[in-house]
């Protein structure tokens, strides 16, 4: 039976070659098996695993007919499935979006997004470039590809339920944590951990819910955390957790929802309603996005903007309306 990748690479390459133009069915045969040879190392196929592949686009609503030129017979792609057509504000973005991963451009994720598109949709290099005409002017974060990778590790422990270990460093000193991982955030240009630490002698989350930030773990990664015997065993023994049980006793959900970012109190939140005037320049960034989903409007003129927001009373509220210097004022 034949492999299913090798499959849709045989569709995908044909595909790609009567984009480009029409062939008779020995010219498509022979540049198929020539791609295949000299790009990815296979056997030539066979007359009847070509027209297995055509078939199949065919089934798919992919629209490849047989038109003749000049007394010869040629293969022609009149037409695409409906969730292959971009739309035109889809063309306009794509570029766009690759603009916004400027700094992770080097990641293979971001260069096969750039490949796929070139490739399905019949983008060229000049298409997706947006230099200089849109420039995403947020620097890169220090090993930015590490933590976009080790971020998306400990998403896949998260969806496995597996609690994970790591070296962790906090004022200075390093040592090992275990803890049940409940979710990633990004906030101000840092990414953090949302977790519960794992009880050392009961192997079951601690309920209690604490932030790490990635860019603390000390080798950029993560192991499997594992109940430790004095027993010898074969394997060591993974821990699993309740994910939907720990989410509701860390209370994430109500603790995060009233951070301006991520820093809370577990044991003694205050609520505060902050009453805000803003001046100058700052007026047009507040316009353009609120500072927490709870920002309610109560005033605006042409020399002032005031607004409320009901967050968590704490050293988070000054440093972020410290950016605005004077621009700012509390009024309550």
């Amino acid at each position: 039976m034949e492999d299913f990748s090798k499959k849709r690479l045989y569709k995908k390459i044909i595909v790609k070659l009567l984009r480009e133009k029409k062939l008779s069915v020995e010219e498509l045969m022979t540049s198929l098996n020539d791609i295949l040879k000299n790009d990815y190392g296979f056997e030539p196929i066979s007359r009847r695993t070509f027209d297995r592949a055509k078939e199949s686009l065919l089934e798919n609503d992919y629209q490849i007919n047989s038109r003749k030129f000049n007394g010869k017979n040629y293969f022609v792609l009149e037409g695409f499935p409906e969730n292959l057509t971009l739309t035109e504000e889809e063309k306009l973005t794509f570029p766009l979006l690759l603009g916004l991963l400027d700094t992770e451009k080097t990641m293979s994720s971001v260069t096969w997004l750039k490949d796929a598109l070139m490739d399905e949709f019949e983008y060229s290099e000049n298409d997706l470039k947006v230099y200089p005409y849109f420039v995403n002017a947020q620097p890169a974060l220090n090993q930015q590809d590490q933590l976009l990778l080790l971020s998306g590790q400990i998403i896949d422990y998260i969806k496995k339920r597996q609690a994970i270990r790591f070296l962790y460093e906090k004022k200075g000193v390093v040592a090992m944590r275990q803890v049940a991982p409940l979710q990633i955030r990004y906030y101000d240009n840092r990414y953090y951990l949302l977790g519960s630490a794992i009880d050392d002698e009961t192997y079951e989350p601690t309920n209690l819910l604490q932030t790490y930030t990635i860019d603390r773990f000390v080798e950029k990664k993560v192991y499997p955390a594992i109940k430790e015997t004095e027993e010898l065993q074969d394997e060591d023994t993974p821990i699993f957790f309740d994910y939907d049980a720990l989410y509701k006793a860390t209370r994430l959900e109500e603790l995060l929802k009233h951070c301006l970012g991520i820093w809370y109190d577990w044991k003694n939140n205050k609520l505060k309603t902050y009453r805000l005037k803003f001046t100058d320049w700052a007026m047009g960034i507040i316009e353009n996005k609120k500072i927490h989903p709870s920002q309610v409007l109560k005033e605006k003129n042409s020399d002032f903007l005031i607004v409320e927001i009901t967050v968590w009373e704490n050293h988070e509220m000054d440093y972020f309306l410290g950016r605005f210097g004077d621009k700012c004022e509390r009024l309550n």
